[in-house]
């Protein structure tokens, strides 16, 4: 099978891994013989059990980099998924595993869904956690060591990029390769979903992103007690932007529905709400990207004057749950200008370029002062991630 060298910074997720194969070792052992690579061609980063407490027999989800590339992924980047049959078994698998002939591996780059970055003994998992990059995360599981935490990236954002720092060195991954080790007993997760804009062929508004994470919650266990199953860990959610509009979206459903939804909000203990248009945002420039395109409708209910309402309507719902009153939730902002995202037609293709702007600075601070504890973005996550490029 011919073979093409590739960006050695992407960063690829592949899922349906066999249970077995729960070292880097062995993973990396499957992916080489499944896309018919070289032994040094393949580097695994993590690997770990699936969030799908329902899924039988259980798979295991892996983070990996690549210095070559199948044909069939070189002839069909723009799928942004790939499938390939699981190799033979190795030696490295168990005699009780049953056989996989049937089964394929799942090669991706859109991280969308659940992905868990790490394992952890059921004696101490004692949260869950899904990223924000600064001491703020540190300063809520302070308080809250018992809890679990998820988190979700925003507008035109990377599910997993999103959480690296800039430049072409992609082998540090702050929540994958930091987090377990600084709290043993956290499971790390990551959340991801379409948030892109020039291009994007989602018509999906928020309320249907937010009703897909409802799913994901529930496939995890998370609607159920604790004591039916180690998945019930108490979350404290971790969103940016377009993210935090999902979470309150979801936590609005969520509180008047019936109890396979609703018991979520018992293991929801909490969240960190950074750049947050909660009451909406300046967008005429993010309109002129997706004008004619399936998400123009998204864009459109993020207003701040004008538009749908949707946001005011939201928040209005959002500060009136009993939930809301009895919830740790932090709201931070960024005191410094913030690149922001703006289209350019140069020979009629969307470029994006990086401007100073003073969107977030504006917006964001809007509805902490009411809800809970307003934290300025720390210095520290500036100085390590830069200003962030998304919204």
């Amino acid at each position: 099978m011919s073979r093409a060298v590739v960006d050695e910074s992407k960063v690829f997720r592949l899922r349906q891994l066999p249970n077995w194969a729960c070292t880097r070792a062995t993973a990396a052992d499957v992916i080489r013989r499944a896309l018919d690579l070289p032994a040094d061609h393949v580097t695994v980063c993590s690997v770990a059990k699936t969030s799908d407490i329902w899924e039988a027999p259980p798979t295991r989800v892996a983070t990996l980099q690549l210095r070559s590339l199948p044909s069939l992924v070189r002839e069909s980047r723009e799928a942004k998924e790939w499938s390939f049959p699981i190799p033979a078994k190795s030696t490295h698998a168990s005699s009780e595993t049953s056989s996989d002939e049937d089964a394929v591996l799942i090669l991706d780059s859109h991280f969308e869904g659940m992905t868990v970055l790490n394992d952890v003994d059921p004696a101490t998992h004692y949260a869950e956690y899904v990223f924000a990059p600064c001491r703020c995360v540190a300063r809520l599981l302070s308080v809250a060591a018992s809890c679990s935490c998820i988190a979700i990236s925003g507008l035109a954002s990377h599910p997993f990029g999103s959480w690296q720092p800039r430049g072409p060195d992609k082998s540090f991954m702050w929540v994958r390769d930091v987090l377990p080790k600084s709290l043993p007993g956290v499971r790390a997760i990551i959340y991801g979903y379409d948030s892109g804009l020039v291009g994007s062929k989602s018509f999906q508004t928020v309320s249907d992103i937010a009703q897909t994470l409802i799913f994901q919650l529930k496939s995890g266990g998370w609607n159920l007690p604790s004591s039916h199953t180690s998945a019930s860990k108490p979350i404290i959610f971790l969103a940016h932007s377009l993210g935090g509009l999902v979470l309150k979206h979801a936590v609005v459903h969520m509180a008047d529905r019936e109890s396979s939804v609703s018991n979520i909000l018992q293991n929801l203990h909490g969240a960190i709400m950074f750049g947050v248009p909660s009451l909406g945002m300046e967008q005429s420039h993010l309109m002129a990207m997706v004008e004619g395109q399936p998400n123009e409708a998204l864009v459109y209910d993020l207003s701040r004057e004008g538009g749908t309402n949707y946001l005011r309507h939201l928040n209005t719902r959002f500060e009136g749950l009993s939930y809301v009153r009895s919830a740790r939730i932090l709201w931070a902002y960024e005191t410094e200008e913030s690149p922001t995202v703006v289209a350019s037609t140069s020979l009629q293709s969307f470029l994006l370029l990086l401007l100073s702007g003073r969107l977030l600075t504006s917006i964001v601070a809007s509805r902490g002062r009411q809800l809970g504890s307003v934290r300025p973005f720390c210095n520290t996550c500036q100085q390590r991630f830069g200003n962030f490029s998304v919204l």
